[in-house]
Formats: structure tokens, sequence, C-alpha cells
């Protein structure tokens, strides 16, 4: 999950809708994360854990972070822009936006990531 403080555009818009049209056209589920838990209880596991570490601005080099929506960037652009309402052009200035929001000292921006474990039960005999 991704948190953007909203600048020229607003991130959110970005975010909720162009991961969930990829998705439904590619057969992917870019919200894995968030249906993992549902996964996993359908699956009849147990000692269901969900976990976040923390990728932010404030823990993270800014550098690093933003060589992570570089290469997002680099590598999507022309497939978001194909497949989504947003062109190639609005695709690039929404991650250029973020790009230098997060190596921006003013600015916070925050990506949590889920960590799911759960435990198989032991099979009766």
């Amino acid at each position: 999950m991704l948190h953007f403080q909203p600048g020229r555009r607003d991130p959110r818009e970005f975010w909720h809708e162009a991961p969930a049209r990829f998705g439904e056209v590619t057969g992917t589920d870019l919200f894995v994360g968030r249906n993992t838990y549902t996964i996993l209880v359908d699956l009849g596991v147990d000692d269901i854990t969900v976990d976040y570490v923390i990728v932010d601005t404030l823990r993270v080099p800014r550098e690093t972070f933003a060589r992570i929506f570089t290469a997002w960037r680099d590598g999507y652009v022309e497939a978001i822009g194909d497949v989504t309402r947003f062109s190639r052009e609005e695709t690039t200035a929404y991650f250029d936006q973020m790009i230098a929001d997060v190596l921006d000292p003013r600015r916070y921006c925050v990506w949590m990531v889920p960590v799911v474990s759960a435990r198989v039960p032991a099979r009766r005999s």
C-alpha cells in the first residue's frame, strides 16, 4: 500500500485505478497482499499473521526509494498506457511526481509491504 501527499496530481487516483485495470487485463492479482489473508483462510492454514515492512522516506535513503519508482516507471509506462485510461504521458507524469516527492526532503511517502505467514496444520493419520 503506497501513500503519498497529493501534489499537482493525486497518486491515489493512479494507485487505486491503474493496478486494478492492469491486473484485470493481464490476469494477475496486483492486490495479492490484501487478498492473501483470505486465500490462506480458505486453504485451512493456522496461525496466520500479517506484519508490515515499512519502506518510507524516514527509514530508507531517499535515493534508494526513488530508484524503485524509477524502475517501475521505466518498465511499466508503456504497458500501463496501453491498457488503462492513463496515457503514457500521464503515467510518466505520475511516476515523475512520485519520484520527485520521494526525493524532496519536505515530503513524506510510505510503502507498507505486507509480510504474511501461516502454519500448515499437521496431518492426522
